[in-house]
């Protein structure tokens, strides 16, 4: 089943698929043929241009052992990054976010104030 995952996730996992391949002292042609899969698929996989999980993927990810959890689109990304990504999307997310946190801070505080 093909899934669609955001542009960020793709980079990150394009970059492991890189430093693994690189560790093991691997070509794209030599890790393409182990897992049955054109070289030039694989580059294009490793500059992060694929937003899909296919079939592929997946073998490329199970021969070099990277853990299915790094397929999901937002897990393992801490907060900030995730925050930071919204913010740079659009100025108005900016100020949205502004006001949540700020938001969040008085809350935070008037919890603070009512246990004293």
């Amino acid at each position: 089943m093909t899934k669609k995952i955001n542009m960020h996730s793709a980079q990150q996992i394009a970059k492991l698929i890189r430093e693994k391949r690189i560790s093991r002292g691997l070509t794209l042609m030599e890790l393409g043929g182990a897992c049955g899969v054109h070289h030039s698929q694989l580059s294009r996989i490793e500059q992060g241009k694929v937003v899909f999980v296919s079939k592929n993927m997946e073998k490329i990810c199970t021969f070099l052992q990277i853990t299915p959890d790094v397929l999901d689109k937002e897990k393992g990304f801490p907060l900030i990054s995730r925050v930071e990504r919204i913010i740079a999307s659009s100025k108005a997310s900016e100020r949205a976010i502004e006001s949540l946190v700020t938001a969040l801070e008085e809350l935070t505080e008037s919890q603070a104030r009512n246990k004293q």
